[in-house]
C-alpha cells in the first residue's frame, strides 16, 4: 500500500526547481488523474512481461508477477456460465463485464464441460488467446482443435466478451477465469469529480517498493503538461533504468 499523502508530495518535489516552485501550482485532481493513469500504464508494463520474453531470466519473470499478485483474481472467483452464441462454429460466450471485481486483463482460464455420461470434465484452454483469423486453421487442424478426450481448447476475447469452442461432441457449462483486475482509484479529498461527488482519501494499493517507479511515470505525464523539460529527462532516464 502507497499512501496519497506521500505521492503528492514527493510529486511536488521532483518536479520542482531548487530555486522555484513554478512548478507547484497544479490542481490536485490533475495530480489524482496523473497518478491514476500512471498506475494504469505501470500495470500493463509489468504484465508484458509475464510472457518471460528471450533474455529475460525466470527471476525477473517471477519478480514482475509478484509485483501485481494481490491484483490477481483466481479461478475460483473468476466463474461465468457460457451460453451457445454461434451453433456453425460451436462457439461458446461469456460477458467479461459480469466479472467482479473488474476485469482488466486475461491472465488464464478453463472450462467444466459434460460429453454424454462424463460430466464436469476439467478442459484447459490454449493460454495465448486465439486470433480471429486463425479460426479455420484451428478448428480443423487434428492437432489443435478442441477435444474432450485431451481436455484442451482454445479461446478469443473480444467487444468484452470471452468465447471458447468445441467440436460439438461435448457441452461446456461455465467458465473459470484467472484474470488481472482494475486496482483501486487512487484519490485525495479535497475536490469535486465530474460526477459531482466529493473525492474521498484512498492509498494507491499496490505494493510500496512500486513508488519510485509509479512516481517516475507520474511525473514524466506532469512534467510534459507544464513542460519542465529537466524533469521531462530526468523521469525518462529513471523509467528506462525501472525496465
Amino acid at each position: 500500500m502507497i499512501p496519497v499523502d506521500s505521492l503528492l508530495y514527493k510529486i511536488d518535489q521532483k518536479l520542482n526547481k531548487l530555486s522555484s516552485n513554478a512548478h507547484q501550482q497544479i490542481p490536485l485532481e490533475d495530480k489524482i488523474l496523473a497518478l491514476n493513469e500512471a498506475q494504469i500504464k505501470l500495470i500493463k508494463q509489468k504484465v508484458d512481461g509475464f510472457s518471460t520474453p528471450a533474455g529475460m531470466g525466470q527471476d525477473s519473470f517471477k519478480k514482475r508477477y509478484e509485483d501485481l499478485q494481490r491484483l490477481v483474481v483466481t479461478y475460483d472467483d473468476g466463474k461465468l456460465d457460457l451460453k451457445l452464441a454461434d451453433p456453425i462454429l460451436n462457439r461458446w460466450a461469456a460477458d467479461l463485464n459480469k466479472l467482479k471485481p473488474e476485469y482488466m486483463l486475461y491472465e488464464d482460464s478453463y472450462v467444466l464441460a459434460d460429453k454424454g455420461p462424463c460430466k464436469d470434465r476439467k478442459i484447459w484452454i490454449n493460454k495465448d488467446l486465439a486470433r480471429h483469423g486463425d479460426l479455420q486453421f484451428l478448428v480443423n487442424n487434428e492437432h489443435y482443435r478442441p477435444s474432450f478426450e485431451y481436455q484442451e481448447t482454445f479461446n478469443w476475447i473480444s467487444s468484452d466478451e470471452i468465447s471458447i469452442f468445441t467440436d460439438g461432441t461435448f457441452t461446456p457449462s461455465a467458465i473459470y477465469i484467472m484474470y488481472m483486475r482494475y486496482p483501486e482509484y487512487i484519490d485525495k479529498e479535497g475536490y469535486i469529480k465530474f460526477d459531482g461527488t466529493e473525492s474521498k482519501n484512498n492509498n494507491c494499493e499496490l505494493e510500496l517498493y512500486l513508488e519510485d517507479e509509479l512516481l517516475d511515470l507520474t511525473v514524466q505525464t506532469l512534467a510534459t503538461y507544464i513542460e519542465n523539460q529537466s524533469a521531462i529527462q530526468t523521469s525518462q532516464m529513471r523509467i528506462q533504468t525501472n525496465e
